[in-house]
């Protein structure tokens, strides 16, 4: 079976920075291009087989989580960033369209009965009380969740198990009053 769809081969985090190692197939297996992607912007590794690209891939990683303390997130789990970092790395890839069930219109002109969006034309969500939103992509559908606005103070958690359910609790209503969490399914010609 033939290749065609981006592979996210690895997710690396550190202190808010998020960096992507993609493997697109040009060629099937055959010609592989290995790209880099952080802060929506992408730079090319190498062009060659599947193989040389995740020994390479396999290779940059080690050194971003050796040298740079980068952590590596565990298969199934992705990493939250702004809203232009999210669909940069939605369209490369091969993500074209967002559905959003808040762009649904059963009237016309202009009917939209499943919430289609072009996802460059997407806004995001608007978030409240100084708040913002981040978003993390997974296979498929694109997470949004609330975040807190910066501050001057810094957050820590309590170290005692009861203070810590409290302090969770009232981050949680803190985080309520930004916004919901959301998810949404994206497509594309490649999907």
């Amino acid at each position: 079976m033939e290749r065609l769809k981006p592979w996210l081969y690895a997710t690396l985090v550190k202190d808010g920075e998020v960096r992507h190692l993609l493997i697109l197939f040009h060629e099937g297996s055959a010609l592989t291009e290995l790209l880099q992607m952080s802060g929506g912007e992408e730079s090319s590794f190498l062009k060659g087989s599947e193989y040389e690209s995740k020994a390479q891939a396999e290779a940059i990683a080690q050194i971003w989580i050796e040298d740079e303390g980068f952590k590596r997130l565990p298969a199934g789990e992705f990493a939250f960033e702004p809203l232009s970092h999210a669909i940069a790395l939605a369209k490369r890839m091969g993500f074209s369209t967002v559905y959003d069930a808040r762009f649904i219109k059963k009237s016309w002109p202009d009917p939209n009965f499943t919430g289609e969006v072009a996802l460059t034309s997407w806004p995001g969500l608007a978030a409240k009380n100084g708040g913002s939103y981040l978003y993390g992509l997974d296979q498929m559908r694109l997470h949004a969740r609330p975040s807190l606005p910066m501050s001057a103070k810094e957050i820590a958690a309590p170290e005692d198990a009861n203070e810590f359910v409290s302090f969770m609790l009232q981050m949680k209503a803190i985080l309520d009053t930004v916004g919901k969490p959301a998810e949404f399914i994206l497509t594309g010609d490649l999907w």
